[in-house]
């Protein structure tokens, strides 16, 4: 909150800013239309009076439009109390600008000081001042409430896909305990020591999951959390199969979404495996220039060709989590491997921009 706040300040003191210039820039070239030569320091230094007292007096248009926010209910109090508020600062405006100017002839020696203190203003110049400053003020407002609604957008979008990755990762973490306890299971009457052993390696698995609350872990860490996941299928499947695991180095400290690979794998598993031949699961992972290239390939039953992709639950939930960190700029892509016609197998491709993953 005190981000925005600043934020929105440095914005306003730029708008200040932007607008002595320009408002100086056309008292400039006002002088030149009328032939009569610009006074280019005097100008400077009467636009500096002015905004410059302008500058000072934005905080308390700040602090009035946080009193009184637009978006309050009834709209008629805040619209009262922010036109008493801009007349006020106007007069306030005027009587400083007023003093400042008779303070510099005094100093001149062109008023004395009894005339710089009992000489009744310029009419013209007091009411031309003050519709000038209930502009300002008016402009405040306006940007003021623009900003504070757009970054309450964006505050608001950012929970949101928070909030929507939240649940897209909350769904992986049932999905896998369901499929590798079934995995388990298998074991409890056949083998109750390796059914131990694959519940310890369950048990650290968990553990890991729960912890890591990011959305986004280094890819050497993801790696070792799919190694400790294919322990336990390999102990299912033993010489059944086979998962190559490669990186490169350059690509190990990228920033990847949590839980990558291990749905990607899980899906190769449960589609590319038979009992009657040995199934071949490559994982690779390239940095490509800006870009993270990670490619998953199986030699089983493959994508019937001109069929349409049926997409599991793992990939459905990757391609949502990467559309939400990503946008567009992600990409997955499911065919056929195109190992052999008799057997394509299965191949998913993705591409996210690379980002190092933080300390």
């Amino acid at each position: 909150m005190r981000s925005d706040s600043a934020r929105t300040l440095r914005v306003v003191a730029l708008a200040t800013l932007a607008a002595g210039i320009f408002f100086t820039a056309e008292e400039v070239l006002a002088d030149l239309a009328r032939s009569r030569g610009a006074d280019i320091p005097g100008d400077i230094w009467s636009g500096a009076q002015t905004w410059g007292a302008w500058a000072l007096l934005t905080p308390a248009v700040v602090a009035a439009l946080r009193r009184w926010p637009l978006d309050r209910r009834p709209i008629a109090y805040p619209l009262v109390a922010h036109a008493t508020a801009g007349l006020t600062l106007a007069v306030v405006h005027n009587l400083f600008d007023t003093a400042l100017f008779r303070l510099e002839l005094h100093l001149r020696g062109a008023m004395s000081i009894r005339e710089a203190l009992t000489a009744a203003p310029n009419p013209v110049g007091f009411v031309f001042n003050l519709f000038t400053g209930l502009v300002y003020y008016s402009l405040v407002v306006g940007g003021y409430t623009t900003l504070r609604y757009r970054m309450s957008a964006e505050t608001l979008r950012a929970e949101l896909t928070e909030s929507k990755l939240d649940t897209l990762r909350s769904q992986l973490r049932p999905h896998f305990l369901f499929n590798t306890l079934n995995t388990i299971s298998v074991f409890v009457v056949k083998n109750p020591e390796k059914a131990q052993q694959m519940l310890l390696r369950l048990s650290s698995l968990l553990r890991r999951s729960l912890d890591e609350d990011a959305h986004e872990v280094p890819l050497r860490q993801e790696l070792a959390f799919l190694s400790d996941y294919l322990d336990i299928q390999l102990g299912r499947f033993g010489d059944q199969l086979a998962v190559g695991v490669t990186a490169d180095p350059a690509a190990l400290d990228a920033s990847v979404p949590v839980f990558l690979l291990q749905p990607l794998v899980e899906n190769a598993i449960e589609h590319g495996t038979s009992e009657d031949k040995r199934t071949t699961i490559a994982v690779r992972a390239t940095r490509d220039a800006s870009m993270l290239h990670v490619t998953l390939e199986d030699d089983g039953p493959g994508v019937l060709t001109g069929a349409s992709p049926r997409e599991g639950i793992g990939l459905r939930n990757t391609r949502a989590r990467l559309y939400h960190l990503y946008g567009t700029q992600a990409t997955v892509t499911l065919g056929p491997a195109q190992r052999d016609a008799a057997c394509p197998g299965t191949r998913v491709e993705i591409r996210i921009p690379y980002r190092p993953a933080s300390a």
